[in-house]
């Protein structure tokens, strides 16, 4: 069997990722696969196969089929789909695994496979793993079988089961010519909504319309012109492979996704108290409204898998991260769709008689500073978020579990160690413009003084 180059860089931590051509090549999705299927996969070895929208996808899932065969596995193949799709098939149909052609909201020259083992994702240290296994390139016995299954029946059924709108809704659909496209707009129309539908038109993963990533600056620019326009309830973009949302409300606002999460708390704590699991650099504004609505909101580390594993250990009835990731206590959904997540704000929204923005304005008020990155070795840089936390504990109560998070009456600052750049990012907000310009001004000066302990000028 040939020798196929395969470069580490490409195995991430939550995907394997990278330039189409330059790391992601045929040949390596075809190892990649037949490695997962053959060392990683219990038998029998049943297989979701899916894809997003990006027209190097069709090749590379070509690729991946292959070598699913050559590992002997049963290939169910749902073609191309919103990543959730595969994720949801997985589940349903007790599948070993699942592979998903997808560079989720990366651009167009990318592409990469994200892994699913069994119902729950494979990740971290369970990637790594499976490089090394891919560099042994071990060959498979064949025989595998490949059957086109369509999942769409059994997911629209499921989804249909948790949602109801009680008044009409108009609603602005950015479909940002992604994968999302093949389930919103459905499941908004048969849920009722009247759907005004942007970028809807599949471009082969070209991503005209808007790109690929709803949060990137200006990218929400036109869908918050059309609600205005047409006097819509609120705005809904998506992802290009249908996992994560962004929202405006009816005066075109973006609300950031932590904020984004409070009608869904408020809904959820409606009949008794729940716990809610975010990431650490979630406003204070959410925190509060929840506490204040008989809750509690846990925080965890960055990244779906530290929220889920979260979620599980507190019976969580939902879990979200600042980008844009939601997820549900739901046995049929229990991962990160944007179409569910779409329909599930419509039904909540249409339970009260107030507009978004009312129920967003209704929240303690607190006043966000933009990120900041800074450079900053990597060898350094866990070394300076633990002097900063030496620094700070001495006198305010801090949390440590991803970087520090400093919690204080009128605010809270947080720095994080990069995973993935030579960087520190710096966040912080308070109760007033006032209150949070003295929060930011403390911790730059106080980062800039570990920097200097430690050689390093900013």
């Amino acid at each position: 069997m040939p020798t196929i180059d395969l470069p580490g860089h490409i195995f991430r931590a939550y995907d394997i990722r990278g330039k189409i051509g330059a790391d992601i090549t045929p040949d390596r999705v075809r190892l990649i696969a037949r490695t997962f299927a053959l060392d990683v996969l219990p038998a029998p070895r049943r297989v979701v196969l899916a894809r997003d929208l990006r027209a190097s996808s069709k090749e590379l899932a070509a690729a991946a089929l292959e070598g699913l065969i050559e590992a002997g596995a049963e290939v169910w193949d749902i073609g191309p789909v919103p990543s959730p799709l595969g994720y949801f098939a997985a589940g349903q149909w007790q599948a070993s695994g699942a592979v998903v052609i997808t560079a989720s909201h990366r651009p167009p020259d990318e592409n990469g496979m994200k892994l699913r083992l069994g119902d729950r994702p494979f990740f971290g240290d369970d990637l790594q793993g499976l490089y090394q296994k891919a560099l042994a390139g071990s060959p498979g016995p064949g025989g595998g079988t490949n059957v086109e299954r369509d999942p769409y029946p059994e997911y629209f059924a499921a989804a249909m089961k948790y949602v109801k709108l009680d008044r009409p809704l108009r609603v602005v659909l950015d479909l940002g010519n992604g994968a999302g496209l093949k389930t919103a707009p459905r499941l908004l129309k048969e849920l009722g909504c009247d759907l005004d539908l942007l970028f809807a038109d599949d471009d082969g993963g070209q991503f005209l319309g808007r790109g690929p990533d709803p949060t990137h600056p200006g990218a929400m620019d036109v869908l918050s012109a059309r609600v205005c326009e047409i006097g819509a309830d609120l705005g809904i973009a998506l992802d290009a492979d249908g996992d994560r949302i962004a929202v405006v409300d009816e005066h075109g606002r973006f609300l950031g996704p932590d904020l984004a999460a409070i009608p869904f708390c408020r809904d959820m704590l409606r009949d008794g108290p729940e716990v809610f699991v975010t990431d650490v650099r979630c406003t204070a504004s959410t925190h509060a409204d929840v506490e204040a609505h008989g809750g509690r909101l846990e925080m965890a580390k960055c990244g779906y898998p530290f929220i889920l594993a979260k979620m599980g250990e507190l019976n969580a009835a939902m879990g979200f991260e600042t980008t844009g990731h939601y997820y549900f206590r739901n046995p049929d959904i229990k991962f990160d769709d944007a179409t569910f997540a779409s329909a599930l704000v419509c039904s909540i929204l249409s339970r009260t008689d107030q507009p978004l923005s009312a129920i967003i304005d209704s929240a303690p008020v607190y006043y966000p500073a933009d990120e900041e990155r800074w450079p900053c070795p990597d060898d350094v840089k866990f070394k300076v978020v633990d002097r900063l936390t030496e620094v700070y504990s001495a006198h305010h109560k801090v949390l440590a579990i991803d970087g520090v998070r400093v919690e204080r009456p009128d605010g809270w600052a947080l720095v994080r160690a990069s995973n993935t750049a030579q960087e520190l990012t710096l966040r912080w907000e308070g109760n007033s413009p006032e209150t949070r310009d003295a929060i930011g001004a403390d911790l730059t000066a106080r980062t800039a003084e570990v920097l200097a302990e430690f050689g390093i000028a900013h």
